[in-house]
C-alpha cells in the first residue's frame, strides 16, 4: 500500500480538501487519509470528502487527552505526526508521504517517488542559497530557530532504520513537542536538523525547486506558466507541490508573515489566485466557524470523565 496523509482541525478542512483533490488528480494510485486533531461535528458531511480516510487523533495508541491538557492547537496538531507515520506503516504502508493541509500537488507524484529508490527518507530545505539580508522575515536566522527542512513534507518508506527514527521523533514530540524558541524547542520540526546526521546513510535531501516552494523561499523561486497549466520553477523544474503557509483567502496575499508580496514576486499571483478560488469552493467560511472541540480544555475534560462515570 502506498499512503499519504496530513493532519488539522474542522477548521482547516477547506484546506485538506484543496490537498486531497490534488491527490485525486495527482496521485490517485494513493490512500489518503486525514488524522482529525478535533471532535466529529454534526454539521460537517465527513462522507462528502472523495477519497479521504478520516482518523480521528483521539484514537492513536497514544495518551492523547493528556497532550490536550498539555500543548495549544499547533503543538498538538504537530506533536502527533511520528505517530501518524507508524499508524500507516503498521496498517501494511510501504511508503508514507506527509503533506501539511495547505499545500497543494501540482504535478504526479510519481517524481517524488523516484527519489525513495535513492533513500527512506525524503527532506525538503527550507531555502537552498543565501536570503539578501533585509527588514522583515525571513532572513537566515529564521531557520536556524524553526529548522532547515520544512515539514510541511517530509517522505518515508518502510526501509531500513525507518522504526528507529519514529520512535525517536514520537518520543522527543510527546515529550517535548513545544513553540519555545528561545528553548531550543519547535514542535516536530527543529528535531528534523538532526536526521541527515544520525540517519546520513538513509536521508534524501530534495534541491529541485520544484518541491515545497512557499513563501520562505521565493528569493531564490520564481514560476513561470506553461501550457496545460503547469508552472515552472527558475526555468528548469516542474512546479512539484507549492506550500500556501499563513495564506488568508480573506487577506488575498502571498503571506502576513512573510515579507514577500503580490507587488515584490508577481509571478506567483496567478497561482495564488487559483487556490483562493479552491479554498473559496472548497467552503472555507464555514469551516472557519467551527469551533477547536478542545479550546475549553477543563470543560471538554470534565465532560468526557463525567460520560464515563
Amino acid at each position: 500500500m502506498k499512503a499519504a496523509f496530513t493532519i488539522c482541525t474542522n477548521s482547516y478542512l477547506a484546506q485538506a480538501k484543496v490537498l486531497s483533490q490534488s491527490f485525486i488528480k495527482f496521485a490517485g494510485d494513493y490512500k489518503f487519509y486525514l488524522f482529525l486533531v478535533d471532535e466529529l461535528d454534526e454539521h460537517i458531511e465527513y462522507n462528502k470528502f472523495e477519497g479521504v480516510e478520516f482518523v480521528l487523533a483521539k484514537t492513536l495508541p497514544i495518551d492523547f487527552f493528556a497532550l490536550v491538557e498539555k500543548y495549544n492547537i499547533i503543538e498538538l496538531n504537530t506533536c502527533i505526526k511520528g505517530t501518524c507515520f507508524k499508524y500507516l506503516f503498521n496498517k501494511g504502508a510501504q511508503m508514507v508521504h506527509y503533506f501539511d493541509p495547505d499545500i497543494e500537488l501540482l504535478d504526479e507524484i510519481k517524481h517524488l517517488d523516484a527519489h525513495f529508490k535513492d533513500a527512506p527518507i525524503l527532506l525538503t530545505p527550507h531555502i537552498t542559497s543565501p536570503i539578501t539580508w533585509q527588514d522583515g522575515s525571513p532572513n537566515e536566522n529564521l531557520f536556524l530557530n524553526h529548522g532547515l527542512y520544512n515539514l510541511g513534507y517530509i517522505g518515508l518508506t518502510n526501509q531500513g532504520d525507518y522504526m528507529k527514527l519514529l520512535d525517536w521523533w514520537e518520543d522527543r514530540t510527546l515529550t517535548r513537542g513545544y513553540y519555545r524558541t528561545k528553548q531550543g524547542f519547535f514542535v516536530d520540526q527543529l528535531w528534523i536538523n538532526y536526521v541527515p546526521l544520525f540517519w546520513s546513510e538513509s536521508t534524501k535531501i530534495l534541491f529541485d525547486p520544484g518541491y515545497n516552494m512557499g513563501p520562505w523561499n521565493l528569493h531564490e523561486r520564481t514560476l513561470s506558466s506553461q501550457e496545460g497549466g503547469k508552472f515552472l520553477v527558475n526555468n528548469v523544474s516542474t512546479l512539484k507541490f507549492y506550500h500556501f503557509s499563513s495564506y488568508k483567502h480573506t487577506n488575498h496575499e502571498i503571506s502576513t508573515n512573510y515579507r514577500y508580496t503580490f507587488a515584490t514576486n508577481p509571478d506567483v499571483k496567478l497561482l495564488y489566485d487559483s487556490y483562493q478560488k479552491k479554498m473559496i469552493e472548497a467552503g472555507v467560511d464555514f469551516y472557519l466557524s467551527i469551533k477547536w472541540a478542545y479550546q475549553k480544555k477543563e470543560t471538554f475534560i470534565k465532560r468526557l470523565f463525567k460520560k464515563k462515570k
